[in-house]
Order: C-alpha cells, then sequence, then structure tokens
C-alpha cells in the first residue's frame, strides 16, 4: 500500500512538474517570438533596412519552436498561426508593407490567443 502511495505521489509531482516546465516554455517562446514580430512590424511600418534581417528572425524563432509546439499544443491555433508566418517572407519579397503589418499583427493576436487558452485558470479547467 505504502509502495502504491509513494507511485502516485511521484507521478503527480512528475505530471505537475511538466506542465509547469511546458508553461514556462510556452511563455518564453511565445515572448521572444513576439518581441521579434513586434520589431518586424515596426521595421514595416518604417520601411527600414532591417525588415529582411527582422523577418528573417522570426523565421529562425519559429523553426525552433514549432516542433515542440506542434506536439503540446492544439493545431487550430497553431495553423494560422503557421500561416500567418509562412506569408511574411512573400510579402517581404514582394515589399507589400500593408499585408506584412496585417499578417504581423494576426501572429501576435494568435499568439496571444494560445497563451491565453493554456495558460491554468479555473475558467480552463471547468
Amino acid at each position: 500500500m505504502k509502495l502504491r502511495l509513494i507511485v502516485s505521489i511521484c507521478l503527480l509531482v512528475l505530471a505537475l512538474g511538466a506542465a509547469l516546465g511546458f508553461g514556462a516554455y510556452l511563455d518564453y517562446s511565445a515572448q521572444t517570438l513576439n518581441a521579434a514580430l513586434q520589431h518586424a512590424l515596426d521595421a514595416a511600418l518604417r520601411q527600414s533596412p532591417d525588415w529582411q534581417s527582422a523577418t528573417a528572425e522570426v523565421e529562425r524563432l519559429w523553426a525552433r519552436d514549432k516542433g515542440v509546439l506542434h506536439i503540446l499544443l492544439p493545431h487550430v491555433n497553431l495553423n494560422e498561426l503557421e500561416w500567418a508566418l509562412g506569408t511574411l517572407p512573400e510579402y517581404l519579397r514582394e515589399r507589400d508593407a500593408a499585408l506584412y503589418v496585417e499578417q504581423c499583427v494576426r501572429s501576435i493576436q494568435c499568439l496571444r490567443t494560445i497563451r491565453e487558452t493554456e495558460r491554468p485558470s479555473l475558467g480552463n479547467i471547468f
């Protein structure tokens, strides 16, 4: 009986630790991607020379994080985010600042939605 209780407590601690670790990873990756998107948005609005490097940074961050996020999160919001981020290089090549800005804003909104839906709260639990 004691062994089952100890194993149950260990599994509970492991599950809680994994959930907290994933929450911290999601917050970190969403914050870094959000900051890169804000920088790309500002560069596009100003038509500055670092517009291309800001887009490359967004692509690099997304390539780094998308594998883990696709494993752990529902795909509904991630698919929209991936589509919006995938159009950024195309709009950059065309120098279409209006559509680029629109997709940056859409990506930022998708990130905000993902963070809010995955943050533990009573509304998400019940």
